[in-house]
């Protein structure tokens, strides 16, 4: 049996073209307070993103990105470990192309100047606002 001319082999019934599907952009979340990353999987989750992981530090961070390959990551400056936040960005955007958005409660202005240079796509500071959030994931994610 051919199609008519009006449909090809993936319209549907109707003539028309399925409908589109986006992929949700994939999310890492790297933060050391557990509480805190939950919290922010269930938002990132209500907001239609794709948590593809979560990291309490930098080499589990580095671990999880070349597994999972996220578009974006969610990072606490203030993560403990040998690497604090702004490291982990850095080698998250060089060794994988994954852009940032930082996360603190820190007003050091020392701290800060230091992450502005590590070029993260924005700040969010604690306590999180979902709007702000929301804004700064559309702004920072790829579009897909």
């Amino acid at each position: 049996m051919t199609n008519p001319i009006n449909r090809s082999p993936r319209a549907g019934a109707d003539g028309t073209a399925p409908a589109e599907t986006t992929t949700p952009v994939r999310v890492l979340v790297v933060e050391d307070e557990t509480i805190v990353a939950m919290y922010l999987t269930d938002m990132l989750e209500e907001l239609s993103y794709e948590v593809c992981g979560v990291a309490a530090n930098a080499a589990d961070a580095l671990k999880i990105a070349e597994r999972e390959r996220p578009a974006l990551a969610l990072v606490d400056i203030g993560l403990a470990g040998p690497q604090d936040g702004i490291e982990t960005a850095q080698a998250l955007r060089e060794r994988f192309a994954v852009g940032s958005i930082f996360m603190s409660g820190a007003s050091d202005p020392v701290l800060l100047e230091r992450a502005r240079a590590a070029g993260p796509h924005g700040f969010i500071q604690k306590p999180y606002d979902e709007r702000q959030l929301k804004t700064l994931l559309h702004n920072a994610a790829p579009q897909h």
